[in-house]
């Protein structure tokens, strides 16, 4: 008896351990009150509370003790396993299967290796075991995307527009690229992590057709007062769609020797573009739309992982536009403004980022592979930015895009 209870603490030493070389996140990432804390950081707290309790039961020879807690990683395990199954039932049923296998193969093993204890008194304290069900199902309600928080702004598509989805424009004396129709880069049939590719999620991921039955993109681009260009695009997401990673629009430009950015009204604070590094290195640099109205701008700390540093903030409230000016070293050269992007962003706390950070980015750098480029990259709902494959949903609608380029340097 004394055995099983020393092999019982030797094993859930190795599995506390184990969850805690996967905790990325500090305890404050998450508030208490989010699921995501009791996944991570509450789990882990709780594997070592249960490795406490098994020693008390060991050292003081009390077997029913150590008994009720070496059954919590089986009943865990079974527990998010059946969730699993129930929650995403469109995911391979071998990734929830494969835990709850192993978690009945735990569950059994440990009732066999108290045959000391009364078979009575094994059943009722595997009842109390019980009572770890709650972190086995959190762990999967955790993942379960949360509720649509972006605002389409129409129902319908306009008319039909040009046929070309990129846009090409001066910018002082760098070139602008700019893609202004919103794309899934990958999307998930039932919200759990996009590791497969399935009709659905293929349809989602197609570039938006601009004519044709299946069109689903506008894009309409006319010259500005006073220079530059104005465009006017719109994507159509016919059904609610999860996804990890997307664009609501992006542009580059090449050209720059000391590429700047800034965002807001002319007198913003300026930050450096500089190259950045996946899935480990340089950090990565953002900004975002918070729930209190203001576009913050932030730093992370390995490429796109936390923590993160916030660098400055400006006033931007929903109804206002998000403006973008490129300098090169002092001098400006351009500036883009989406007149949308604020009205449609959704400002709920990612899941991947934690800290306050919400699921609408702005990225901004020199990405490793062509660091003579600045890339700015939008989504309204995405969770690039932190560690994990958590899903976020877009609701269904049409996306709006107006931009506007203005022209500021020499050509």
């Amino acid at each position: 008896m004394r055995f099983a209870s020393w092999m019982s603490v030797t094993s859930l030493t190795l599995c506390a351990q184990g969850a805690s070389a996967t905790l990325w996140r500090r305890v404050d990432v998450f508030p208490l009150t989010h699921p995501l804390w009791w996944a991570t950081t509450g789990t882990v707290l709780a594997a070592w509370v249960v490795v406490a309790l098994s020693l008390v039961g060991a050292l003081t020879k009390r077997p029913a003790l150590t008994f009720v807690v070496a059954m919590a990683p089986g009943v865990l395990l079974l527990a998010g396993g059946l969730a699993g199954r129930l929650a995403f039932r469109s995911t391979d049923g071998a990734f929830f299967g494969v835990p709850f296998v192993v978690g009945l193969l735990w569950v059994l093993t440990t009732y066999r290796a108290y045959r000391a204890l009364t078979p009575r008194s094994r059943l009722a304290l595997t009842g109390l075991s019980l009572l770890f069900v709650p972190l086995g199902v959190v762990q999967v309600c955790a993942r379960v995307p949360a509720p649509a928080g972006t605002r389409p702004t129409w129902t319908e598509l306009p008319a039909p527009s040009r046929l070309e989805a990129t846009v090409h424009a001066p910018c002082g004396h760098g070139e602008l690229v700019l893609s202004p129709l919103l794309r899934f880069q990958d999307a998930s049939d039932d919200g759990f992590w996009p590791m497969a590719a399935t009709p659905t999620t293929a349809r989602a991921t197609e570039p938006p057709a601009l004519a044709g039955p299946l069109r689903r993109a506008t894009l309409h681009v006319e010259p500005a007062d006073g220079g530059g260009l104005f465009l006017d695009a719109a994507t159509l997401v016919p059904q609610p769609t999860a996804s990890h990673l997307n664009r609501y629009a992006d542009l580059s430009v090449t050209g720059l020797r000391a590429p700047r950015l800034s965002f807001g009204p002319e007198g913003s604070a300026t930050y450096p573009v500089e190259p950045f590094d996946y899935p480990r290195g340089r950090p990565a640099q953002f900004g975002a739309l918070l729930a209190e109205g203001a576009f913050a701008v932030f730093r992370a700390t390995d490429a796109e992982k936390g923590p993160f540093r916030e660098l400055g903030r400006v006033p931007l409230a929903r109804a206002e536009a998000l403006a973008l000016t490129v300098f090169d070293g002092v001098e400006p050269q351009c500036r883009v403004t989406w007149l949308d992007y604020a009205a449609q962003a959704d400002v709920t706390l990612s899941p991947t980022a934690g800290e306050g950070i919400p699921v609408n980015v702005v990225q901004f750098g020199r990405p490793a592979t062509d660091e003579a480029r600045v890339v700015v990259m939008l989504s309204l709902a995405a969770t690039g930015i932190g560690e994990g494959l958590d899903t976020v949903l877009h609701a269904p609608g049409v996306y709006r895009t107006r931009l506007r380029l203005e022209p500021l340097g020499p050509r």
